[in-house]
């Protein structure tokens, strides 16, 4: 039996040229494949109040989130800001610019809180702006006086700013 070294040679060469080449190939597929699932593996929860560290500029968003939730609540909005006019419509159109205000001022706030939070934030602040439109188009109102009037007397908004309040400062609780 005649073995021809060039003819072996040759066959190990392919050999090895095809084992080189499938370990290539093989080490770029699994980088693709990790790179694929890290693309779209769920990113971590920043939201989630039990991974978060309580820094200063988080405790400042919920300072600053509840503090909006007192100046919006009915009661102390219209304590505080006078009608600029007799006209219902008038006052009413100014009380939600104030809340309106208020809230663009603390809106960057949303990106330190759980959505949960801000979820509640917004949604007290639209109950806000709805009662104060529905006490508005009542029929017995006729000026900004009775619009005052009834709205301190009628201050129905109080669970839903307070559950807000709330649950602000359970997630306060939860960071320190």
């Amino acid at each position: 039996m005649n073995v021809d070294f060039k003819e072996a040679a040759l066959l190990l060469g392919i050999l090895l040229i095809i084992i080189i080449g499938y370990y290539f190939l093989d080490r770029m597929n699994t980088k693709k494949q990790k790179k694929r699932v890290a693309q779209f593996s769920p990113i971590p929860d920043t939201h989630t109040t039990s991974a978060r560290k309580a820094t200063p500029q988080i405790l400042q968003a919920y300072e600053r989130l509840t503090i909006l939730m007192e100046r919006i609540d009915t009661l102390k909005l219209v304590n505080r800001v006078a009608p600029i006019s007799e006209l219902k419509q008038d006052y009413a159109n100014f009380l939600i610019q104030n809340i309106d205000q208020e809230f663009d001022f603390n809106l960057s706030q949303q990106i330190y809180v759980s959505e949960e939070a801000w979820a509640l934030v917004t949604t007290a602040k639209n109950t806000v702006i709805q009662q104060i439109l529905k006490t508005s188009l009542q029929q017995n109102i006729t000026n900004a006086s009775d619009l005052k009037s009834e709205l301190i007397n009628k201050n129905t908004n109080d669970s839903v700013v307070e559950l807000a309040k709330t649950r602000l400062r359970k997630e306060v609780r939860e960071l320190v």
